[in-house]
Parts: structure tokens; C-alpha cells; sequence
């Protein structure tokens, strides 16, 4: 970002409290007028996007705390001394920094209808493009805020299942309650929808129109609509096909080169340093190997044959796959996998599943209905996000998200999504509980002092501190 781009956003920015959005009043600042300190307004929230600073895409921290602390992929118990700052489990997450992406993520809405509700579209491509990334920085906001402040979605109870204080216009006294989670999902819905419709393929704006609709097929995956989740991973597909071979390996080793097949990623200016945070997360991680429960993942020998099992970890089990932070192809091919699955399409998901593993392991022979394995009898998750007991067949596509998303900052939710299984870990000689609670993260104290009428999530009954 240039340098007056930069003055310009320290100019037009509004000053926010410490407390969140909703408690913000623009004291002695005026909201921004032209095109111009609008586009500045969000290239603000782009730029943290591309130094990782922001909770609308994870970074190398936050994949380190949900995959390793509140995951299953990391054995606890035989952390080494030195790696005594990672966290335990899921609980280690629930303190005052659970309260953080709430108040990002809010401070990104609040800019956002900052741009929404008064820039005056002039038919520029700079209006244009600036209120299309408006609509899809705040409906990825709220899909954020979903996955870690509400409850897993149970479709048919929508309705009845809270979701989050919904915040459309710049409103200085607003002080909204909790929606339901059909209103927060439509929210989001409508919002992503409208920024697709502006076509938006400018690069320097990050959310272009195919990094939205790969959010939308996240936002159906999540909430359930398996024909909808279906047809927007269709769709990306043919521009973001499965890469195998030597294409594969170099992705994985370059997480940042945009030439691979990379819908969105942070740190799109980080100069690899090891200084830098990815870095520093790499190294600390190097001190709790990789657990048995995951190693167990490679089934039947194809530890020898995966391509994923040597770069994902080394022969002292310590992991060595780069940290990704983002949305890449294979993640849509196992949605349509998914999908097919339950919508009853056995046959178009085993084909999704068999085109997967032929992309990643060599020599694999297709999976039939009557040569899946059995699942793992260890394996956490028991239900599928439906909650019924899992088949061979989603137990076959679940071990395989689960590999190939390692260190992508989607375990966590994976278990969250499927059951929210109890379960403990050792650690010093204690005994941590991950409680179904847990899994959903405790509205900030700070907005239940502004707005008692803000309901707190089940089982915290006190309050955390800021």
C-alpha cells in the first residue's frame, strides 16, 4: 500500500472504543465523503488480510491455538519443556483473548456500514469495487462470528438456535440483541450474495467475486444446505482443479506463491523472515509431535504411499507442513464429497472421495461401497453433522479432510461441526476436559455490561474478564 493511500486512512478512520462496535461513537471525526476515503476505509481491512492482523482469515497463531491446543492432531502429554507455552486444550483458548475476534471482527462491520450506507455509487470501478468488498468483508465477518460464538448448526432448529447481534447501519445508540441463527445466516447470505452480483475480479481487492462464492459454499457446508454447498463448489472446481504430483508438493511448500490453485491467502506481503510470526509458531510447534490418533489416519500402509503423510510430519513425528492460511481447490472437492454423501448420492460421492485419493496417493485403488474401511474405533468423532452415526462412507471422507487440511486451521471446527465430542487430555500430570460447551466461545463481558439484554452462551456462568 502506498504512502498516501496509508495518510489517507489515518485520516478518515474513526476512532473506535475499547470496549467493541457497539459501544463506538466518532468523536470529533467525520465519515468519510469521496470514493477515494471509502476505498481507504476497507484497504485498511485488506492490508491486515495481507499482514495476517486480521480475524476475517486466520493466521499462523490462531491455526496453532484451534488445531493444536483445541484439536486432536497434537499429543499434549508429551509436550516438551520448552513448548510449555501452547495450549492444552480447548479451555487454554477460553480466556480474555476468547473475546478478541468478537471485537475484530465487529470493528470490521461497523466500517463496513460505514461504506454501505453512505458512499454514493458514481459508476466508478473504484465505488464499485469498494462497496462489493464492503459487502463481502462484513457477510465473511458474520460467517466468522457464527462458527465461534454460536452453537453447531442443527438445520431444522434454526429458528430456535441463537445466533449473533446483527448490526447493518451506522447507528451510535444501536444496541441489538441476539438473532437467531436463520436471521444471522441470512444475513450472511444476502451479503455475499450481493457482493457476487458486482462481478468484482480486481485482485488488489482480495474478495473477488470467486473468493466470495467459495465463502458462500463455507456458509452452506457449515449450516447444513447440502445441495446448495454442492453447487457452489461445482462451480469453483473448474478454476481450482485437485493438483497431484510435484504440482502438489510445491504448493504445499510455497503456502504463499499465488500461481498455485489458491482461492485467498493471508500474508500476501510477508517476506518470510524468521522473524516472522509463521516462523515463530513453526518452531514452538516442533516441540509436541504429531499424535497417533492422526498418524492413524493413513490407513493399510498408505503412510508409504500418501503424499500428504511426509509433508505433514517427519520420522520423530514433529510437524513440517508450512502453516496455510486461507481457502484453496482440494477444500471444494471435499464439500462435493460431502454433500453427495448426504444427500444420499452414494455413488457421485465416492467418485468425489476415489478422485481425491487417486490426486494424493500413489497407486490407490478406488474405494467401493464394499471395500471402505471400517472407521477407526479411536477416532473422536463418532456422528456426523447431522448427528447420526457415521457410515463407512462419511467416516472414509472425514479421515480424509481431516488429512489433508492438517495445519489449516480446520480441526477445531471439524469437531465442533461433528458432534462436539467430550473427551480429556493429560498434561503435567493433570487431566483436561473438553466439554461440549466449550466449543462455542463466551460472548465478551464488555457487551453484556452495555447490553444486558445480550444473552451468554450455556455453561458460562461467570463471566470472564477482559
Amino acid at each position: 500500500m502506498n504512502k498516501s493511500i496509508c495518510t489517507l486512512i489515518a485520516v478518515v478512520m474513526l476512532s473506535a472504543s475499547c470496549d467493541s462496535y457497539l459501544d463506538v461513537k466518532p468523536y470529533g471525526r467525520t465519515i468519510p465523503k469521496t470514493p477515494e476515503e471509502f476505498s481507504a476505509l476497507i484497504h485498511t481491512h485488506l492490508n491486515n488480510v495481507d499482514e495476517g492482523a486480521t480475524f476475517l482469515i486466520d493466521n499462523a497463531t490462531r491455526i496453532t491455538r484451534y488445531d493444536v491446543g483445541a484439536g486432536d492432531d497434537f499429543e499434549a502429554v508429551l509436550t516438551q519443556q520448552a513448548g510449555r507455552t501452547l495450549p492444552v486444550y480447548i479451555g487454554s483458548l477460553l480466556n480474555g483473548s476468547a473475546y478478541e475476534p468478537y471485537i475484530n471482527l465487529y470493528r470490521v462491520i461497523k466500517d463496513c456500514n460505514i461504506v454501505i450506507g453512505e458512499i454514493q455509487p458514481d459508476g466508478t470501478d473504484l465505488s464499485t469495487r469498494t462497496l462489493s468488498t464492503a459487502y463481502a468483508l462484513r457477510g465473511v465477518a458474520y460467517y466468522q462470528l457464527l462458527r465461534l460464538y454460536c452453537e453447531a448448526p442443527q438445520q431444522g432448529h434454526f429458528e430456535a438456535q441463537a445466533g449473533v447481534p446483527l448490526v447493518t447501519s451506522f447507528d451510535m445508540t444501536a444496541r441489538p440483541i441476539r438473532s437467531s441463527m436463520q436471521q444471522t445466516v441470512s444475513r450472511i447470505e444476502e451479503d455475499l450474495n450481493r457482493a457476487v452480483s458486482f462481478q468484482n475480479t480486481d485482485a488488489l481487492y482480495l474478495f473477488t467475486a470467486d473468493v466470495v462464492k467459495a465463502y458462500l459454499a463455507r456458509l452452506y457446508f457449515w449450516t447444513e444446505q447440502w445441495q446448495k454447498a454442492l453447487d457452489a463448489a461445482r462451480e469453483l472446481q473448474a478454476r481450482y482443479p485437485l493438483l497431484s504430483g510435484d504440482d502438489y508438493k510445491e504448493m504445499i511448500a510455497h503456502p504463499l506463491a499465488k500461481k498455485y490453485n489458491h482461492i485467498l491467502t493471508a500474508y500476501g506481503r510477508s517476506t518470510g523472515s524468521n522473524d516472522s510470526e509463521e516462523s515463530l509458531a513453526s518452531r514452538t510447534l516442533q516441540y509436541r509431535p504429531v499424535s497417533k490418533r492422526f498418524i492413524n489416519c493413513f490407513q493399510n500402509g498408505e503412510a508409504a504411499t500418501d503424499i500428504r503423510y511426509a509433508l505433514c510430519l517427519d520420522k520423530e513425528r514433529k510437524a513440517v507442513k508450512p502453516f496455510f492460511c486461507g481457502i484453496r481447490g482440494a477444500e471444494l472437492k471435499l464439500i462435493e464429497a460431502e454433500a453427495l454423501a448426504h444427500l444420499g448420492q452414494t455413488d457421485a460421492a465416492l467418485k468425489a472421495l476415489n478422485e481425491l485419493r487417486a490426486a494424493r496417493i500413489t497407486g490407490a485403488t478406488p474405494y467401493t461401497l464394499l471395500t471402505l474401511p471400517e472407521a477407526n474405533p479411536d477416532e473422536r468423532i463418532k456422528v456426523d453433522a447431522e448427528g447420526k452415526t457415521l457410515t463407512k462412507l462419511m467416516g472414509a471422507i472425514l479421515n480424509e479432510r481431516r488429512k489433508e487440511l492438517f495445519l489449516e486451521g480446520d480441526r477445531m471446527f471439524e469437531l465442533k461441526r461433528n458432534g462436539t465430542p467430550e473427551f480429556w487430555t493429560a498434561y503435567n500430570g493433570l487431566r483436561y476436559n473438553t466439554l461440549r460447551y466449550m466449543y462455542t466461545f463466551p460472548i465478551p463481558e464488555s457487551e453484556i455490561r452495555i447490553n444486558p439484554a445480550i444473552i451468554q452462551n450455556a455453561g458460562y456462568t461467570e463471566l470472564l474478564s477482559n
